[in-house]
């Protein structure tokens, strides 16, 4: 979950920051990018000064160049990590972290201007040189006008293209309360909850490293209407020497190109163990759906690519009575394909004419 913080002067998004720091978020700030470029250029920490050198900045380099530069090191943290991301202030900067990062959501901390006043008098963390109400709405205005350069502050764009807003015009008990409301309906929001094919499939590719093939490992599953049925991989038969104890590929060794002689390998395909599989326990396969999920090896290869049943497999799935088959395609989809197809083109075309070929060339 990668949430962005926009708002007006004083609304609260630092401590909001720190409250989703206290949840185990990691924290990354425009303004603290600025900030640094301050100290090297020896310019006071106000918040004038901070805008100016954001403004050059985004002049120079693009409204999105700050954006960029966080999106850097968000992608370099990695993993299944939660972080916020402050001070968003132009929607050259949304853009680029909706398009680069998944799962992003803009959040606007809404405060009515009295507050904000109010607020801004007593900071600290840089001298705001406000004296006035008239003067704090005044700076305001300038700051939010994009007229002459697209490159400046947008803040009022930045609270339409939010995604969510929140109130912070009462006690830090109520903004607590409004982080754990946004929090809960983020997790809905963002719940990976994969469709049956996906999971599926999951199952299949972790079977799938069970295989002792060592040109390429597969993993099979069957279903019936959702329950998995039996499952098997690449593998020489039950207690037969495979090719990881042997130490090479047969087939390789005696030179027969790939798709052919399928007899003379020391591995079973997966479609066809996890069929064996099901007579062993005594379970139908009639009406199932079959998953697959492969991907090459051989010399240290790990690379997916588009299943599909070899003739063999595929004259074992129609007997079986699968109706569906579904496989993993390289580009990380999925693909369906229905039996009865294939059960019709063969009544008209011979084996070799498939419209679909298994892919056979070696690596």
């Amino acid at each position: 979950m990668i949430i962005g913080l926009t708002s007006y002067l004083a609304s609260g998004k630092d401590t909001v920051g720190e409250m989703l720091v206290k949840r185990g978020f990691e924290r990354f700030s425009c303004s603290d990018y600025l900030r640094e470029i301050a100290k090297e250029e020896g310019k006071e920490l106000t918040r004038d000064n901070l805008v100016k050198i954001g403004n050059d900045l985004r002049k120079k380099h693009g409204s999105n160049i700050l954006a960029e530069i966080l999106v850097e090191k968000i992608k370099a943290k990695g993993g299944e990590k939660n972080f916020v991301i402050e001070s968003i202030r132009t929607v050259g900067e949304i853009e680029t972290f909706r398009k680069q990062l998944d799962d992003f959501v803009l959040v606007f901390i809404d405060t009515n201007a009295k507050t904000r006043y109010e607020r801004a008098k007593k900071r600290l963390r840089e001298k705001e040189h406000i004296n006035s109400f008239k003067e704090f709405i005044a700076s305001e205005k300038r700051e939010m006008d994009d007229k002459k350069s697209s490159t400046n502050q947008q803040l009022h764009k930045c609270k339409e293209l939010a995604d969510i807003k929140i109130k912070n015009n009462g006690t830090l008990k109520d903004l607590e309360e409004e982080v754990s409301k946004l929090l809960v309906k983020l997790q809905i929001k963002f719940r990976d909850k994969p469709d049956w094919h996906r999971y599926f499939l999951n199952v299949a590719q972790d079977i799938a490293k069970r295989s002792t093939c060592l040109s390429a490992h597969g993993g099979a599953v069957i279903t019936k209407n959702n329950v998995i049925v039996a499952t098997g991989y690449v593998g020489a038969p039950r207690e037969t020497k495979d090719c990881y104890e042997r130490g090479y590929c047969i087939r390789r060794e005696m030179d027969i190109p790939s798709g052919h002689r399928y007899e003379i390998c020391a591995s079973v395909h997966a479609e066809q163990n996890a069929i064996i599989n099901a007579s062993r326990e005594g379970a139908s396969t009639k009406g199932g759906t079959m998953y697959l999920f492969m991907y090459k090896t051989y010399e240290g290869t790990k690379k997916v690519f588009s299943g599909y049943p070899c003739f063999i497999c595929k004259k074992m799935i129609i007997n079986a009575g699968i109706e569906k088959f579904v496989a993993q395609q390289e580009d990380g989809s999925y693909k369906e394909y229905d039996v009865k197809d294939w059960i019709k083109e063969w009544k008209k075309k011979d084996i070799v004419d498939d419209k679909v070929l298994y892919k056979t060339k070696y690596k």
